[in-house]
């Protein structure tokens, strides 16, 4: 049987485990019945544990197509080890469609595989995703990023993507981190000052142009070659709080906004991503709450299916 599900498979999700279990069955749930052809999907998980997290093993206990592949990152941390694994996911990529995905993300949209791969077949893009919010200053903000990056596998093997994250040249490292404090001031603008202050996001969206991208993460060299390349990419917006796509839609979604990111497209929402960081620029009174997160996603869905029904009824 699982052998039958290999081969109908034409899109294979791919995530990095880093004792994730908290999220990872929710996110396959989720992925899964939100899908159009749940059948043709194969799930990758490439475990950064190295086996350790004895937990992952319940994900074989579900009936879904998943293999678990040992990855030993060795010294790297942090988006360094991200990217090392899904560097080894590319290796092992054989679909004709993949998509990467952090582990702490909730799916809003409806049909959301057959959504990705008519908009790619369509528009002729290399990836349809989301990118890094432009609150999160210094970093890429034009091409999807691993928190959701949907993308035709032969495409990305034809540029050699590459997700190697930070230089490791120390030099240009400390660099760059001059050029943030630059560009943040210090710690003077933080999330919560740039999601508060309109004339914060101006001001600082022409110095961010200025000063150009001074926080390379995860997929940066992807971003760049395609930039280079002139190659186009469909991207998901991070809205904030007080955007007008969601002001009118629901309190859970402004939560969502406000203390996690929440991205859209053509007025509807896509998906949420916790973001749990604990860095004092980005961070927000109730980012690191899973539980908050989980108990708004409900609530989310009932304001973005009511919305759809108005907006039916309206037409």
């Amino acid at each position: 049987m699982a052998e039958d599900k290999k081969v109908k498979a034409n899109l294979t999700i791919i995530t990095v485990n880093w004792y994730s279990m908290e999220f990872l069955e929710l996110l396959l749930s989720n992925l899964n019945k939100k899908a159009k052809w749940p059948g043709k999907i194969q799930y990758l998980i490439i475990d950064n544990t190295t086996g350790e997290d004895k937990d992952l093993l319940r994900l074989k206990q579900k009936e879904l197509n998943v293999t678990i592949c040992p990855n030993d990152p060795k010294t790297e941390k942090g988006s360094f080890a991200h990217a090392l694994a899904l560097n080894k996911a590319m290796d092992k990529l054989e679909t004709q469609y993949a998509l990467v995905v952090d582990p702490d993300i909730h799916i809003f949209k409806t049909n959301w595989d057959s959504f990705c791969i008519d908009t790619i077949e369509s528009q002729g893009c290399l990836a349809v995703g989301s990118t890094y919010p432009q609150w999160q200053l210094g970093k890429y903000h034009n091409f999807p990023n691993p928190v959701f990056c949907f993308f035709k596998t032969e495409d990305y093997k034809l540029i050699n993507a590459d997700w190697t994250a930070y230089s490791k040249n120390p030099f240009v490292n400390w660099f760059n981190f001059c050029r943030r404090q630059i560009l943040r001031c210090g710690i003077f603008i933080n999330r919560q000052r740039y999601q508060r202050y309109p004339i914060i996001r101006k001001i600082w969206f022409f110095w961010e142009k200025l000063i150009g991208v001074c926080s390379n993460d995860t997929g940066c060299r992807i971003a760049k070659k395609a930039k280079r390349n002139n190659l186009k990419a469909i991207l998901f917006k991070a809205v904030l709080p007080d955007d007008k796509t969601i002001t009118d839609k629901g309190d859970a979604l402004i939560k969502l906004a406000e203390q996690f990111e929440l991205y859209c497209y053509d007025n509807e929402p896509i998906l949420t991503h916790m973001y749990g960081t604990a860095s004092r620029i980005w961070k927000t009174p109730k980012g690191q709450d899973s539980n908050f997160w989980k108990q708004l996603i409900p609530k989310a869905e009932t304001e973005t299916s009511l919305n759809k029904k108005a907006k039916r009824e309206k037409d």
